[in-house]
Parts: structure tokens; C-alpha cells; sequence
């Protein structure tokens, strides 16, 4: 009978620290879109999205460098939170965490200021601001400055903060 109770207690107490850890984090992430309980609560208006991306657009010609996000160097998802963070709104740094962290938007649905994030077998390897007619500004590698450039692939997944 004790080693029921010790077992059972163990149990309660797993799942106590579970929902007390949870509700500390403010959330796990949903099955199906990879949000945050918390993230899907706050949105951004098309105003601060706009803002976002005229933030982004002003970077054209700075330099990328790896790791960087500003105010002087960017690397792509420096760009994103960057340029978000300037227009009052905190969004996750990297692009794996942008991808789970943000709200999910079908392409179809996109509107200008939306993050494009472009991805490979489930993971994001380089984020850009939508600034309409299937084009975005991003900062892309070494020797290439912040610039616009059309989506040039079809594998990408949109989302907005």
C-alpha cells in the first residue's frame, strides 16, 4: 500500500509542477500552429506592422553581419526584431523562434509588415519583412547589404506578430 501511495505522490507532484511551470511560461505550444498561448493573445495592429516595415525598409544599405540587430548591422531576423522592437513591439530573435513563437498567416492572407520566414524541412533559415507584390526587405548574407528582393521560393510560411 505504501509504495502505491509513494508512486501516486510522485505522480501528484509531477503534474503540479508541470501546470505551476506552465503557467509561468504562459503556455506550451499548441499542436497545430506551433504558437505560444501567449504570443496568440497579443497581437499587433496593421498600424505597428506598417511601422514595422517602413523601420525595415529605412535599414536599406546596412550591412549584414552575422548575429547583428542593429542599429548598424543586421542579420535577417536581426532585421525582423529590429525593426519591431523600434515600432513598440518585442518579437522573438531568431527565425526557429519566430516560426513557433508568432501567429500563423496563410500566404494567401499576407499583408505588408507580415514576417516571410523561408524554410527547409520544418526549420527557418532566413526571415524577411512583406512589403507587398511579393517582394521583401532583408538582409541576406555577407557583402550584401539590407535590400528588397522578390520571394523566390514557394517554401516559406508567413507570420505575424
Amino acid at each position: 500500500m505504501s509504495v502505491i501511495t509513494s508512486a501516486l505522490r510522485r505522480s501528484l507532484v509531477v503534474v503540479l509542477g508541470t501546470i505551476l511551470f506552465t503557467g509561468l511560461l504562459g503556455g506550451l505550444p499548441t499542436e497545430d500552429s506551433g504558437q505560444h498561448a501567449e504570443a496568440a493573445t497579443s497581437r499587433t495592429t496593421e498600424s505597428q506592422r506598417l511601422r514595422a516595415m517602413k523601420i525595415a525598409l529605412a535599414q536599406r544599405g546596412d550591412p549584414y553581419r552575422y548575429g547583428a540587430a542593429g542599429p548598424n548591422a543586421f542579420d535577417c531576423s536581426g532585421l525582423t526584431s529590429f525593426s519591431y522592437a523600434r515600432a513598440g513591439r518585442s518579437i522573438p530573435r531568431t527565425t526557429d523562434q519566430q516560426k513557433a513563437g508568432l501567429r500563423a498567416v496563410s500566404k494567401s492572407a499576407k499583408r505588408k509588415g507580415d514576417i516571410i520566414l523561408f524554410v527547409k524541412n520544418g526549420n527557418a533559415y532566413h526571415a524577411g519583412v512583406f512589403i507587398g507584390n511579393n517582394r521583401i526587405v532583408h538582409s541576406s548574407r555577407s557583402g550584401t547589404p539590407v535590400k528588397i528582393d522578390p520571394i523566390w521560393t514557394s517554401s516559406y510560411v508567413v507570420r505575424r506578430p
